[in-house]
Protein backbone atom coordinates (compact mmCIF):
# COMPACT_ATOMS: atom_id res chain seq x y z
CA UNK A 1 0.00 0.00 0.00
CA UNK A 2 1.39 3.34 -1.09
CA UNK A 3 1.28 6.19 1.42
CA UNK A 4 2.05 9.02 -1.00
CA UNK A 5 2.04 9.53 -4.72
CA UNK A 6 5.11 10.35 -6.75
CA UNK A 7 3.79 13.78 -7.65
CA UNK A 8 3.26 15.16 -4.13
CA UNK A 9 6.03 16.95 -2.37
CA UNK A 10 7.60 14.78 0.31
CA UNK A 11 7.58 16.06 3.88
CA UNK A 12 10.64 15.37 6.00
CA UNK A 13 11.10 15.95 9.73
CA UNK A 14 13.86 18.53 9.19
CA UNK A 15 11.54 20.69 7.06
CA UNK A 16 9.86 21.89 10.27
CA UNK A 17 13.17 22.29 12.15
CA UNK A 18 14.50 25.68 13.22
CA UNK A 19 16.89 27.11 10.62
CA UNK A 20 20.50 28.15 11.16
CA UNK A 21 20.91 31.86 11.91
CA UNK A 22 24.39 32.27 10.38
CA UNK A 23 24.56 34.76 7.53
CA UNK A 24 26.49 33.55 4.52
CA UNK A 25 28.12 35.04 1.45
CA UNK A 26 26.50 32.33 -0.65
CA UNK A 27 23.01 33.71 0.09
CA UNK A 28 24.05 37.37 -0.28
CA UNK A 29 24.02 37.96 3.47
CA UNK A 30 20.78 36.11 4.12
CA UNK A 31 20.60 33.41 6.82
CA UNK A 32 21.78 29.88 6.12
CA UNK A 33 18.99 27.55 4.99
CA UNK A 34 20.27 24.41 6.72
CA UNK A 35 18.39 23.06 9.74
CA UNK A 36 19.93 23.96 13.09
CA UNK A 37 21.31 21.25 15.37
CA UNK A 38 18.81 20.23 18.07
CA UNK A 39 19.14 22.57 21.03
CA UNK A 40 21.40 25.08 19.24
CA UNK A 41 20.97 28.06 16.91
CA UNK A 42 23.49 26.99 14.25
CA UNK A 43 23.75 24.14 11.77
CA UNK A 44 26.52 21.55 11.91
CA UNK A 45 28.62 23.53 9.46
CA UNK A 46 28.38 26.89 11.25
CA UNK A 47 29.23 25.74 14.75
CA UNK A 48 26.42 23.54 16.02
CA UNK A 49 28.37 20.29 15.87
CA UNK A 50 29.53 18.63 19.06
CA UNK A 51 33.04 19.70 19.99
CA UNK A 52 33.09 22.71 17.67
CA UNK A 53 34.59 25.94 18.90
CA UNK A 54 37.60 26.57 21.06
CA UNK A 55 38.29 24.95 24.40
CA UNK A 56 37.85 26.79 27.70
CA UNK A 57 40.73 29.20 28.25
CA UNK A 58 41.82 29.11 24.60
CA UNK A 59 44.01 32.14 23.97
CA UNK A 60 45.01 31.34 20.38
CA UNK A 61 42.50 33.77 18.93
CA UNK A 62 42.82 36.42 21.66
CA UNK A 63 43.37 39.84 20.10
CA UNK A 64 42.52 42.49 22.64
CA UNK A 65 40.90 40.78 25.62
CA UNK A 66 37.74 42.90 25.48
CA UNK A 67 35.45 39.86 25.70
CA UNK A 68 37.35 37.81 28.27
CA UNK A 69 35.61 36.82 31.48
CA UNK A 70 37.82 39.01 33.66
CA UNK A 71 37.20 42.13 31.58
CA UNK A 72 33.43 41.46 31.55
CA UNK A 73 33.41 41.11 35.34
CA UNK A 74 35.44 44.33 35.69
CA UNK A 75 33.00 46.26 33.49
CA UNK A 76 30.06 44.89 35.48
CA UNK A 77 31.65 46.04 38.76
CA UNK A 78 32.32 49.52 37.34
CA UNK A 79 28.73 49.70 36.08
CA UNK A 80 27.28 48.81 39.49
CA UNK A 81 29.61 51.27 41.27
CA UNK A 82 28.53 54.07 38.95
CA UNK A 83 24.87 53.22 39.45
CA UNK A 84 25.27 53.12 43.23
CA UNK A 85 27.15 56.43 43.27
CA UNK A 86 24.42 58.12 41.18
CA UNK A 87 21.77 56.82 43.58
CA UNK A 88 23.80 58.08 46.55
CA UNK A 89 24.21 61.53 44.99
CA UNK A 90 20.49 61.83 44.33
CA UNK A 91 19.67 60.64 47.86
CA UNK A 92 22.01 63.19 49.48
CA UNK A 93 20.92 66.19 47.61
Amino acid sequence: MKTSSCTEKKQYAFNKAQRCGARTKRNNGKPCRSPAVRGKNRCRIHGGARGSGGQKGNSNSLKHGHTTTTSKLFREKVRTLLKNSKELITALG
